[in-house]
């Protein structure tokens, strides 16, 4: 057989390209041993029945400073545990990585901060600036996988952090340095140490020109939680989510702001994403999504203009454009509301992006109020909109008007069908269909 040194691929004969991991000229000629039936020498292990009263005080957990961290990670770090962070370049990977030593040591937890990519100056400046300089925290710069190996099996730190796994190589592994085997070997082997000797190893992974983790479907699976960094390069703030969490929900969100030091907890975002002084302005409704599991208020912002065209312009930014020409269809059957020759621009406020159906409503009362020119004040609008033109309930619906009330919002519009609970001092408008929008 020819195997693919690179990425493991098999073929029956020579080729110059391999087409599972796509490099050229890495097919070397091997001997493949047939399987062949055997008598398995293994012991008889006893097995037990489910535990009806399992008990969690045998997962011990790392707290930090960090409440969106912990939140994230369901409830903290969970000792012995193999976690991969990954984002896009440039993100804050590197930023977030050397912030959660300080977070941890200052917990009294002993950290072990080794980076292949940057000299002991350059982390010691961003540590400085970052304002992170607990004794508890140990660093190492090196590239070599051996060495790191060994220094991790003999240090008394319990919670090891690697910038970044793409740059490490072992000259032990026969696998191309940075190859889909080799990396893959080396966190099998982080996995190993991480079970044995219950250290918390967390694993600085990069991000593929098509925006997904590298080697997705090699890694994921291997590692016990996939934290992931997402931001809009034109605003401060950054969001974290857990994509995989075998000690916790993967619905929780961290949110964070980027400051000239660093990254800080973000829990009450309030009225962090709108401009309060839009109310008295046409065009632009309230409306509450969920990020995660957590209710964050923000603004739809619509514009309708006349046009002389016979085919009249929809842009839509911050939710898909399909969405757009849907809501305007509905609108133009079942609502006064004519827009057949009037260009509509949609778009949600500090870049936001958003794909759950509770903004629908939100973003026709925006539409409406901008073709009227007739500001709609601090109104709350939740619900999804059908094709027939009736308000639906939507997920989390009184989660959201808890937020509001706690914002300080008392005028709500929401589905007729919605029987949850409603705040004490919140009046909510029913309505059934987008006809009684007004």
């Amino acid at each position: 057989m020819f195997i693919c040194s690179s990425c493991s691929a098999t073929s029956a004969k020579w080729t110059g390209k391999c087409p599972t991991c796509g490099e050229w000229n890495t097919f070397v000629e091997s001997t493949v041993q047939k399987w062949k039936s055997k008598v398995w020498n293994g012991k008889i292990v006893e097995t037990r029945a489910l535990d009806p009263n399992p008990s969690q005080k045998g997962i011990e957990r790392y707290v930090s400073s960090s409440g969106e961290l912990d939140a994230v990670l369901g409830g903290g770090l969970s000792a012995g545990s193999l976690v991969l962070l990954s984002g896009e370049p440039g993100i804050g990977k590197s930023t977030l990585a050397l912030q959660m030593s300080e977070w941890y040591a200052s917990r009294n937890q002993n950290v072990l901060y080794i980076s292949g990519e940057e000299h002991i100056g350059q982390i010691s400046a961003r540590a400085i600036r970052l304002g992170v300089s607990h004794p508890n925290i140990s660093l190492l710069t090196d590239s070599e996988f051996d060495s790191i190996f060994a220094t991790v099996e003999r240090s008394n730190a319990n919670i090891i952090i690697i910038d970044s796994l793409s740059v490490l190589s072992s000259s032990s592994i026969e696998w191309s340095p940075g190859s889909i085997s080799q990396i893959r070997i080396m966190t099998e082997m982080c996995m190993h140490i991480a079970k044995k000797m219950q250290k918390s190893i967390i694993l600085i992974g990069h991000v593929t020109k098509d925006g997904s983790i590298g080697w997705p479907k090699s890694l994921e699976h291997l590692v016990d939680v996939v934290l992931f960094l997402e931001w809009v390069r034109t605003e401060n703030y950054r969001i974290l989510r857990a994509l995989k969490n075998r000690f916790g929900p993967t619905d929780s969100v961290g949110l964070f702001r980027m400051e000239e030091n660093g990254l800080i907890d973000l829990p009450n975002p309030g009225l962090e994403f709108i401009d309060q002084e839009s109310s008295v302005l046409s065009g632009s409704a309230l409306t509450f999504t969920i990020e995660g599991n957590r209710p964050i208020l923000i603004e739809i912002e619509a514009l309708t203009t006349y046009t002389k065209f016979w085919y009249p312009k929809r842009s839509a930014r911050g939710i898909h454009q399909g969405k757009l020409d849907l809501l305007i269809a509905v609108m133009s059957k079942f609502t006064g509301v004519d827009l057949e020759s009037h260009d509509v621009y949609l778009n949600i406020a500090r870049g936001i992006q958003v794909s759950e159906p509770g903004v629908d409503l939100a973003c026709i009362a925006a539409i409406s109020s901008s073709k009227k020119e007739k500001p709609l004040g601090k109104t709350i609008y939740l619900g999804e909109v059908s094709l027939t033109g009736v308000v639906k309930n939507v997920l989390f619906l009184e989660r959201r008007l808890m937020e509001a009330n706690k914002l300080g919002f008392v005028h709500a519009v929401i589905p007729a069908s919605y029987e949850g609970k409603i705040p004490k001092w919140m009046e909510c408008t029913r309505i059934k269909n987008i006809k009684e929008l007004k």
